[in-house]
């Protein structure tokens, strides 16, 4: 999250803000009032279950698949309204109008967020970590059964071990 304060010059200032915060650490100040105001606000966000994002790659897949499902649902209910319905007048033109306005919305949001995923190439960071976390895995068992005096070359071991990474992945 960014600070939402306007630096002198009236510009928005855009530094890191503080977690709990939506202000910097020099727009924060050190006043014991903000500082109490970001824990609770922190504790609050505990309190109601809202963990933390361990893995940005995967949340910002997810996001991106809720906004594409959004932008869907505003398309159906643009894509319901009758043709006198466009005319903007009588009842229901603000509904009109608001409807369009929320598929707008949520086109650009799909687009930002699925252009941000292709620059930061999620698609080949996410498959990255998941080879990693296999050869881990591989490494590990090498290790544990080399250990344990077993031989991985033994065909009856090598069937025992593909058996139960086949049941692992299902």
């Amino acid at each position: 999250m960014r600070c939402t304060a306007l630096r002198k010059n009236r510009e928005p200032c855009k530094g890191p803000a503080v977690r709990g915060s939506n202000k910097c650490r020099m727009h924060l100040g050190t006043k014991p009032a903000a500082s109490i105001a970001a824990h609770t606000a922190v504790a609050e966000l505990a309190r109601r279950g809202v963990t933390p994002v361990d893995n940005p790659l995967t949340a910002l897949a997810e996001l991106a698949g809720e906004i594409v499902a959004v932008k869907d649902i505003f398309r159906e209910r643009v894509a319901a309204l009758d043709s006198e319905s466009w005319r903007y007048n009588g009842q229901g033109a603000e509904q009109l109008r608001a409807e369009i306005t929320l598929y707008e919305r949520a086109l650009d949001r799909s687009v930002s967020v699925l252009a941000n995923i292709a620059k930061l190439r999620i698609d080949e960071r996410l498959a990255r970590i998941t080879e990693d976390q296999a050869q881990a895995v591989v490494r590990l068992m090498t290790n544990v059964a080399a250990r344990l005096g077993f031989d991985l070359e033994d065909p009856v071991i090598r069937d025992a071990v593909l058996d139960e990474l086949g049941k692992v992945q299902t």
